[in-house]
């Protein structure tokens, strides 16, 4: 059975963990700062997609 144990994580483990890979930023910081770049993509997708139907139905007028 001592061979399958692992030592439990402490906070102090968790802690370094992360400031290994985020820097002095919390966990909860990242996850913030993800969420706004996922929305920040999302909203650049939306507005190119809006731009080129726009760009459709000028097309389709007759200038004058």
């Amino acid at each position: 059975m001592d061979f399958k144990f692992e030592k439990r994580r402490t906070g102090k483990d968790k802690e370094r963990r992360n400031r290994e890979l985020y820097g002095n930023h919390s966990a909860k910081h990242v996850r913030i700062q993800e969420h706004c770049q996922e929305n920040h993509l999302k909203n650049i997708q939306a507005e190119r997609s809006k731009n080129s139907k726009d760009e459709k139905t000028d097309k389709g007028k007759k200038k004058k």
